[in-house]
């Protein structure tokens, strides 16, 4: 008895998720989806581990993830459950695969965490959300590895005159006495000078080039970018903020994803509202109460949390 109403419940679990992706709900929708929930401890749990599910299927590389799905055969709109739990042990194993550097790393963080690392030199790197490093001191040399995220880099003066040099998959970043920022992404490097200088080379690139303070630049295994001017707002976060200027609401969302602890849903016709202020990340609540007094636009909160919806004000609940 007691497995036929669990596979019943992962069933409606299962149907909930694809209703969310595949489009907004209405009103009356979302409070059948609280209401259900709340059926029970079984609902809740089973709801929370397929909100689990669906924010780690969203950390895999889209290269990794697409094919999965393409591979199963998606009938009834994937309200199977024995069909998703054909595809969990693979999308899982592919999922642990591309995140066991970073859980085997010296030291990360988790999302919506931020951790500040003291080198044994004297030096300190923050780490931002859902970011891994290692620590390689040698005689000759001071090396980080960044395994994911991105960082925030405070050398100091070392005595034996060793190149601090940070690395990523598409080349590494030696300071020159400096403080500085780098993020990695899938296909590029981002790096951007706060104090001093940095000195870049990409992997299949032997042509170095020197970023000065307040400049910034991106590359990949084989090419720089042309040199910006540095955006200060890049390094908003390492004060737990974000700053944004004119920035559509769908782009905005993007940038506060990375720190919330489950999935944002973004109603369609808002998402062209330009957004400004500075937000803090290490609060989330007060950001979106925040956006809520300053904007048209309402956000509701499932789930303890893990499932955020953002619409119209416009719209009114239906009670």
């Amino acid at each position: 008895m007691f497995k036929s109403r669990k596979s019943e419940i992962l069933d409606q679990a299962v149907e909930w998720l694809m209703r969310i992706k595949q489009g907004a709900l209405t009103e009356s929708e979302y409070q059948q989806l609280v209401e259900w929930q709340n059926r029970s401890r079984l609902h809740q749990k089973i709801w929370h581990k397929a909100i689990e599910l669906e924010q780690k299927f969203q950390q895999l590389p889209p290269n990794i993830a697409m094919p999965v799905i393409q591979k199963q055969p998606l009938k009834s709109h994937l309200n199977n459950w024995l069909l998703v739990l054909g595809i969990l042990p693979t999308v899982y194993l592919i999922y642990w695969l591309n995140q066991q550097q970073q859980w085997t790393a010296d030291y990360r963080c988790g999302t919506g965490e931020q951790t500040t690392v003291q080198l044994p030199d004297g030096g300190k790197i923050v780490l931002n959300t859902n970011s891994a490093i290692d620590v390689k001191y040698t005689a000759e040399q001071r090396n980080i590895i960044l395994r994911k995220g991105e960082i925030w880099i405070e050398t100091h003066h070392d005595s034996q005159h060793r190149p601090f040099i940070v690395y990523t998959q598409q080349g590494q970043a030696q300071a020159l006495g400096t403080k500085y920022l780098v993020k990695m992404d899938q296909d590029s490097s981002f790096v951007a000078v706060e104090k001093g200088a940095v000195k870049i080379q990409a992997h299949a690139n032997d042509h170095p080039q020197i970023l000065n303070a307040g400049q910034q630049t991106v590359f990949n295994r084989y090419t720089i970018q042309t040199t910006q001017d540095f955006d200060v707002s890049q390094f908003a976060w390492t004060k737990g903020l974000l700053m944004v200027d004119e920035m559509p609401l769908s782009q905005f969302v993007k940038r506060l994803e990375p720190y919330q602890k489950g999935v944002i849903y973004l109603d369609h016709d808002i998402k062209n509202i330009r957004i400004s202020g500075t937000y803090p990340v290490d609060n989330l609540q007060q950001a979106y109460t925040m956006l809520e007094h300053t904007y048209s636009v309402e956000i509701d909160h499932y789930a303890m949390n893990h499932v955020v919806r953002i619409r119209s004000k416009i719209i009114k609940k239906i009670k």
